[in-house]
Formats: C-alpha cells, structure tokens, sequence
C-alpha cells in the first residue's frame, strides 16, 4: 500500500506552528520542538492540524511546514503525520502530492467545512482523489464535528470507503464519543488504526482498545500522558487514573484561556517559544500568562519559575 511502516501508536503530539513577534514562519524551532517531543516519549507527529492553526497558514506555508518536519524528523522515530485537507479540494490534492514528495508518513484531511458534503459518500467523493495524490502514504480521516460542522458515522465512512481509498488505514476522532470509537476500533474486523483525539479521554480509549493518540497537549505534557500509557500497560489502574485526572485538570485550565493560544503559551514557559498564535485567535494578556502559570504551578504540571 504504501513505503511508510511508521505504526502511529502511542504518543502523537500535534504541533503549535511556529511563528516570528510578527507572524511569519520561523521553521527554525521546530528542532527544538521535535527534540523536546523525543526527550518526552512521543512517537509521532500530526503537523498543520487544529492546533499547528493550519487554516490559518496559506498554501505555500503548509509545503513548507510539512518539508521542514520531514527534514527534521529524518533519522529519528518521530513519524511525520500530515494534515493537507481544507475547502479547496485542489489545493489539498496538491498539498498531498507534496507530502509524498519530501517524504513524509502519512496524510489525513477533516471535512470540508465550508460546503459541507451531507452524507458518507459526498465525503468519500471528497477523500478519495485527495488519497489518490499521494497513492505510497496510509490516508487517516480526521473527524473534529465542534470545529467543521460535519457530523457523519465515522464507522460507516471507513467501511465504504476502503473499496474507493485503497490506501485507507484509519481515522483521528475528536468527536469525543466513546460508543462511536468502539465501533471505529472493530470495524472490519479491527482493519484501521483508530487516533482518540480527545487528550481528557485517553485513559477510556486505552481500556477501549486505542494504541495511538494525537494531542495537543502532548505539546506540554507528554511525560504526563506516558505515564497513563505505561500504567495502564502495567495494570496500574490507580496511577493512571490519577494521571489522567490531572491532566483533565491542566486541559480544563489551557481551555479557559483558549486551548491553542494558552498551550502555545505553555510551551513558551517550558523554554521551546513557539511565538504568537494568528487571527482570529487571541495571544494572552500579560495578566492572563502570570494567572495561567500560577495555576499550572499548583497543579504540578509546571515548575516555578526561579
């Protein structure tokens, strides 16, 4: 089906884009975002998604992004998962072919979110020239309804599309439905891989049968989520519950604040500055970083600052 044989199991964080004090790219921290991921357990990386704000970057940046993670990641373990998808369904077929081109992983589209297809097959008509242009990458779908609108059965999109997208492996669900998952996870006999999406779930979709996950708070605080993994691994029940209960927390806080700009912010406080988010999002207020710091620092999940 295709050259890549990155499994996408465990750990994949999905990466803030990195921007200069006036929003352009500076693609010289995602070294120092790629080395921070290794020394902290993840696996993978899922690029240009939600919270790397790609519909906020134009078609050139997305190439570009997608060339300097390939770059960066060439000769680690992180595996380079690309999401190419938007509106225009040309643009994401050029996105995919570059993809392949500079070789990356994988490739996964959401929905289109603007002219919404209304059924599983107007969405299979959608994914299935854009797999096309990259025929050696596994194809994931990413489902995130709160963010396109589209509200489609993920199980029923997997089981026809398969027969249109041979290189079909799975699906990133965000949906936040947990009887959804369970039949993602046995649909065609377990045939997909099945990304839970949802960092204040991964326990539930560890018991459930999910072996790889992408987040956004895997940015900040993946040694936290490794040791959900490693518990539940271990059959410490009681040590991954409490993990997972303070990371619910710490993802309860990051939202208050707007998830994208105050994780971005997070990792700014870890010492890997990812610089400002883009419009329409809105950076923190100074009165808002000293407040969210004090909060994760209660919460442990953060060290003071000397």
């Amino acid at each position: 089906m295709n050259k890549s044989s990155h499994s996408f199991q465990g750990l994949v964080a999905a990466p803030h884009t990195p921007f200069a004090p006036d929003r352009s790219l500076d693609l010289r921290v995602v070294e120092h975002q790629a080395r921070f991921f290794l020394d902290g357990g993840v696996n993978g990386v899922f690029i240009g998604g939600s919270t790397g704000e790609g519909p906020s970057l134009t078609l050139a940046e997305r190439g570009e992004l997608t060339r300097r993670w390939v770059e960066v990641a060439r000769g680690t373990s992180l595996g380079v998962l690309v999401h190419v998808g938007g509106n225009c369904l040309s643009d994401a077929c050029e996105l995919a072919a570059q993809a392949q081109q500079c070789g990356a992983d994988a490739i996964s589209t959401m929905a289109p979110y603007y002219f919404k297809p209304t059924s599983v097959a107007e969405l299979i008509d959608f994914c299935a020239p854009l797999a096309a242009a990259a025929p050696e990458l596994p194809f994931y779908y990413y489902d995130y309804p709160a963010m396109t609108g589209v509200r489609l059965p993920v199980t029923e999109f997997l089981l026809q599309a398969r027969e249109r997208i041979p290189t079909l492996a799975g699906a990133k669900c965000s949906n936040g439905d947990l009887t959804q998952l369970q039949h993602c996870l046995r649909a065609g006999d377990g045939a997909f891989n099945i990304l839970l999406g949802c960092d204040e779930l991964l326990l539930a979709g560890l018991a459930l049968g999910v072996r790889g996950a992408v987040g956004t708070t895997f940015n900040v605080a993946a040694p936290l989520y490794q040791r959900i993994f490693t518990a539940f691994q271990e059959g410490n029940l009681a040590v991954a519950q409490a993990a997972q209960w303070q990371a619910a927390r710490m993802v309860q806080i990051l939202a208050g604040y707007g998830l994208v700009p105050a994780s971005k912010a997070m990792m700014r406080m870890l010492g890997v500055d990812c610089g400002p988010v883009r419009p329409p999002l809105p950076n923190l207020t100074a009165n808002e970083l000293g407040a969210l710091e004090r909060k994760l620092v209660a919460l442990a999940v953060l060290k003071p600052n000397p």
